[in-house]
C-alpha cells in the first residue's frame, strides 16, 4: 500500500483599491471614471494628466474647469497648432528666438539648446 503524497499550495490574493484622486476615497468599480487632460503653458512642453475620480467628483472637476472649457476654442483630436507637430512648433520658436538674439546683440549658437536667459529675455521682449 503506497501512501499519497500531500501538497499543500499557497494561495494569494490580491485586492486591488483604488481611491478617488480628489478625495481619497475608494472607487467602486462600477463607479470609476479616468478622466484624462493636458496643460501647454506657453514656453513649456504639454504635460498631459489624469485623475481617478467617481462620478460625483467628475461632475466636481468639470464645474471646476467649466471656466477655462467656456473661453477655449476646441481644437480637434490629434491636432496640433495650425496643424503641425509639436517638434516643428519647438524648432520654429527656436529658429525664431535664435533670429531675434542675433538681432539685439545676444551671442547664439546656430544650434544646441538655447539657454533659459535667453528664453526668458525673448518672451519678455515679445510680450
Amino acid at each position: 500500500m503506497t501512501l499519497g503524497r500531500v501538497v499543500a499550495t499557497l494561495v494569494r490574493i490580491q485586492r486591488i483599491e483604488i481611491l478617488d484622486d480628489m478625495d481619497g476615497e475608494p472607487i467602486d468599480p462600477d463607479d470609476f471614471n479616468r478622466v484624462e487632460f493636458e496643460v501647454k503653458l506657453p514656453g513649456r512642453r504639454p504635460v498631459r494628466y489624469c485623475l481617478d475620480l467617481r462620478s460625483a467628483n467628475v461632475a466636481r472637476f468639470e464645474t471646476g474647469i467649466a471656466e477655462y472649457v467656456g473661453m477655449a476654442t476646441r481644437v480637434p483630436a490629434g491636432d496640433t497648432t495650425a496643424g503641425t507637430s509639436t517638434r516643428t512648433q519647438a524648432r520654429r520658436r527656436n529658429q525664431a528666438i535664435r533670429r531675434w538674439a542675433q538681432e539685439n546683440g545676444y551671442e547664439v549658437s546656430t544650434r544646441g539648446r538655447l539657454s533659459a536667459d535667453l528664453i526668458e529675455a525673448f518672451e519678455a521682449a515679445v510680450s
